[in-house]
């Protein structure tokens, strides 16, 4: 990827950004040799088993409460806190997913991404991960990050804001 300047480039080659500190890109390599020497770059599958099961329980039992009281105003007042609290959990769920980040093997990954964002969230993992690609080739950059075009510009913090030259 030399000609997109993404990443680091092999040793041999000149690196393009002149104010780069090597004794902190040393230690950032260090910190990083030691957190994988700590496991700490790997997932836990219960902890995402766990994740998903609460996220179901939740679901169900917000349901459940309408099914059972009815939809007056208390028992849907309790069903919209719940079916919110599931679905800003399933946000972050399928997005650990949508980066292939939970399991060793990108089957589970896309597996799993599209039953949590096609089932619990209702939308299509194509569209999610289209929507992120964008995001990460041009991070808070405004008119090419669409989680930034989402946004009015009132709500950007900051006084210098990122914008494509």
């Amino acid at each position: 990827m030399n000609s997109l300047l993404i990443g680091e480039l092999s040793p041999e080659q000149p690196s393009f950004e002149p104010t780069k500190n090597k004794e902190l890109t040393d230690e950032f390599r260090e910190l990083r040799a030691t957190v994988e020497r700590m496991g700490l770059m790997k997932a836990n599958h219960v902890f995402f088993l766990l994740y998903l099961l609460h996220i179901l329980l939740l679901d169900g039992a917000a349901w459940l409460t309408l099914w059972v009281f009815g939809t007056s105003f208390l028992p849907f007042l309790l069903c919209a806190v719940l079916l919110s609290a599931v679905q800003a959990q399933a946000g972050w769920l399928q997005h650990d997913f949508g980066h292939l980040s939970v399991f060793s093997t990108s089957k589970w990954n896309h597996l799993l991404h599209h039953f949590v964002i096609g089932h619990l969230k209702g939308a299509p993992a194509s569209w999610w991960n289209h929507m992120h690609f964008q995001h990460h080739a041009k991070p808070n950059c405004f008119r090419k990050d669409p989680d930034i075009n989402m946004h009015p510009f009132f709500f950007a913090l900051g006084k210098i804001l990122s914008v494509e030259v």
